[in-house]
């Protein structure tokens, strides 16, 4: 029976981890465990680690001070198969992938992969239900602001933002950024931020990066910490969504991975086969969550609040008489 079912998969990183140690207590294993492997990982992955175990692999052996160390010399080769390279070669392709490389290191990587296909080319996928304005994600100053909104975002540093805002008018100021966020509804990026005033934070807001006209370093900080969490808590809807989800369509599962970011909370209905949701959300992105919801068409039910469902039913009934007219025009044809 093979030790691994994958190359570089979560076991096979768990103990890689591991292994890089020359020497390494118990504790020290179980919290690697704790952030590499899964919540039941416990039940089993001590035991195929620990060297007086019957059950061990035999990667690591006692010592006399009561650690352990690796049996080999070195620790694992770290390797690249064909098929990542193929899957790397793939993403290469995506141009948002230029915005989290510098230029150097993205030729450097096609470089590197010259020879190799890609796993999927680009024109394979056709995005539906997507705004075709997006992000201009090829302009050179687009790549620059993001890049440095991403370094200040990890370095809590303050930055001198210039844009045009959604009414149309052009602001500048010193601002502390808090999170990039990508909607892929929108195909557009935006930053979460505070404005930084003569007396510290003056407010909150969010900036899309395509409007954007002008940034630059302060060379200011301010830790962050907390600012995030206290404003998406005074944006968060005061009653959640409540949805059915059917599971005809494979319709749960492609549910639960298109919400995966957002706080929810699930029950399963084995009687009716259906799983009851309540999603919560940020009251700005409401209507992006209406139309997400309904592109699950009749696999997902609206139940409430009820101003929610009737925002829904306006939608439906809207469209409904545009086909309905469609068809009306076709016939006269």
């Amino acid at each position: 029976m093979p030790l691994f079912s994958e190359v570089y998969g979560a076991y096979f990183r768990t103990v890689e981890r591991i292994l890089q140690s020359e020497s390494i207590t118990k504790r020290e294993i179980d919290a690697i465990i704790r952030e590499e492997a899964f919540r039941d990982s416990f039940l089993f992955l001590p035991q195929k680690l620990s060297p007086d175990s019957h059950e061990s692999w035999g990667f690591l052996k006692s010592e006399t001070d009561g650690n352990l160390s690796r049996i080999t010399k070195n620790p694992p080769p770290q390797f690249v198969t064909t098929l990542q390279k193929r899957w790397l070669k793939s993403k290469l392709e995506d141009p948002k992938m230029r915005l989290f490389l510098s230029d150097n290191a993205h030729e450097q990587l096609e470089h590197a992969l010259a020879d190799v296909a890609p796993l999927c080319p680009a024109d394979a996928f056709h995005c539906f239900d997507v705004y075709a304005d997006g992000d201009c994600y090829e302009s050179e100053d687009y790549r620059t602001a993001f890049r440095m909104l991403l370094h200040a975002v990890q370095g809590d540093e303050i930055l001198r933002i210039r844009f045009v805002s959604g009414k149309g008018t052009e602001q500048e100021g010193n601002f502390l950024p808090l999170k990039l966020e990508y909607s892929r509804k929108n195909d557009k990026f935006r930053v979460f931020c505070c404005r930084i005033g003569r007396n510290g934070i003056s407010g909150y807001g969010t900036i899309n990066l395509g409007r954007i006209k002008g940034i630059s370093q302060t060379g200011r900080h301010l830790r962050s910490e907390g600012l995030l969490e206290k404003w998406q808590k005074s944006r968060r809807c005061k009653e959640p969504v409540t949805v059915e989800v059917s599971a005809e369509r494979n319709g749960i599962e492609r549910f639960l991975m298109e919400f995966a970011s957002f706080e929810k909370h699930t029950e399963w209905d084995a009687e009716r086969n259906v799983c009851m949701v309540r999603l919560w959300y940020d009251t700005q992105d409401e209507t992006e969550l209406l139309i997400q919801l309904l592109g699950f068409g009749p696999v997902v039910e609206i139940l409430g609040p009820p101003d929610f469902r009737r925002q829904a039913a306006e939608r439906v009934a809207a469209q409904y008489a545009l086909l309905d007219g469609f068809h009306e025009e076709s016939k006269n044809l």
